[in-house]
């Protein structure tokens, strides 16, 4: 018996994503991975949550590697997640976790960097990169992130706030057995690497949600209708000073065809006003009208 259209449409998403998803883990992985092979570790480095615990114990003693501890760490955070976390979410971090570890086993070079500076700054803009693509997809880096979920999701503790705590508490215990100057390269780097996240995570981000507020809504969305891939929705509404009658507009649209509307709608209606948003996620096709 073959599947109903709608059906055969979920599962082709479905596996559309899945792929997705394990593309930017395993290349966020890599990234993680050279970071800390070929910098961190060479220059005897701190990072942050269990990366950082993991560093920790194989500057103590010597045994291993860095990314075998983080994985061996990161085991008992995954079954304490299960019972705790969305169960998607822990399977996407764990297959994220398991392919730094497999890369830590071939990645076998270091980058010609000397001054611990300069290093910082190189280690900062990969683990940035890597871990900004990974949590870019269903799952995450791994380590803290896991713990961080589960208490948003219980208790409401901002993620930040746990993060920035176990860092610090990361970085007192790596005073004692640590040069300061290794702790300062290392504060260096994780401050990169935040902001490099950051940065990383909203590259990716190009979907933009338009809001339009005209007298003439009707012309506005015939002539987006006419010109545009994308669909309108549009609400009536009333001005709280003047009481005229207003037109709504919410549409999304990318950052290529943003300049187009925006010089669309105000071709039809110089008054209009026309407010931008960035959306974090966007699912569905509501909004979107196919040809």
């Amino acid at each position: 018996m073959c599947a109903p259209p709608i059906l055969k449409t979920y599962n082709n998403r479905l596996a559309e994503s899945v792929w997705w998803n394990l593309l930017w883990l395993t290349i966020g992985a890599f990234f993680v991975t050279v970071c800390v092979k070929s910098v961190v570790a060479s220059h005897a480095m701190l990072a942050g949550g269990v990366l950082g615990m993991a560093l920790l114990v194989f500057y103590n003693t010597g045994l291993l590697t860095p990314l075998i501890w983080y994985l061996v760490l990161s085991i008992p955070i995954w079954v304490w997640g299960w019972f705790f976390v969305g169960r998607r979410f822990l399977l996407y971090t764990a297959y994220g976790t398991i392919c730094t570890t497999i890369f830590g086993m071939f990645v076998d070079f270091q980058i010609p960097i000397n001054n611990k500076v300069y290093a910082a700054v190189v280690a900062g803009v990969l683990h940035g990169t890597g871990v900004g693509m990974m949590l870019r997809t269903l799952g995450s880096g791994g380590g803290t992130d896991i713990i961080a979920v589960a208490l948003k999701q219980r208790w409401n503790i901002p993620i930040g706030q746990f993060s920035f705590a176990v860092n610090i508490c990361i970085f007192l215990v790596g005073a004692f057995s640590l040069s300061l100057d290794i702790i300062i390269a290392s504060t260096i780097m994780m401050f990169i690497s935040a902001n490099t996240l950051e940065y990383v995570v909203g590259l990716f981000n190009h979907r933009k949600l338009v809001m339009i507020i005209s007298e003439k809504g009707e012309e506005v969305s015939e002539a987006i209708l006419a010109s545009e891939r994308f669909g309108v929705t549009l609400i009536r509404g009333k001005g709280a000073y003047s009481g005229g009658d207003r037109e709504i507009l919410l549409t999304v649209t990318n950052n290529v065809a943003l300049k187009r509307l925006e010089n669309l709608v105000f071709m039809v209606d110089p008054k209009a006003l026309f407010v931008v948003e960035n959306t974090f996620y966007v699912s569905g096709g509501q909004f979107s009208r196919r040809n």
